[in-house]
């Protein structure tokens, strides 16, 4: 029995191993529009960039209560944005832009406020 699962986690390790990584076809996309994010306290989330070459992603306009953990990739990838609590009466507003293959996504981000 034991031989057994061994041959058989052996044929699937073989199969997953032979597998070409997946490439789209889309120039540029991502997951989202919008964003609202869901309190005033400080987090992160995740945007999902589509592309199949290389983008830039930045804020606009740059703003001091949130961060990218990078500016740009290429292919599929997962940017990260970390934001700080709003202490502020009114609501914050920033936009991400991404940009490559000469095309343009933003995604509007909105953090309620206290």
């Amino acid at each position: 029995m034991k031989k057994l699962i061994i041959c058989v986690m052996a044929m699937l390790l073989s199969l997953w191993a032979c597998q070409k990584p997946y490439v789209t076809t889309i120039e540029l996309g991502v997951n989202h529009e919008e964003i609202l994010l869901s309190s005033p306290e400080k987090g992160h989330c995740f945007i999902t960039v589509f592309s199949n070459g290389s983008w830039t992603i930045k804020l606009s306009p740059e703003v001091s209560w949130a961060r990218l953990d990078r500016s740009g990739g290429e292919g599929i990838a997962y940017p990260r944005l970390d934001y700080d609590e709003n202490l502020e009466p009114t609501e914050r507003v920033a936009t991400l832009v991404v940009e490559g293959q000469g095309k343009k996504c933003e995604i509007k981000i909105t953090q309620p406020a206290e």
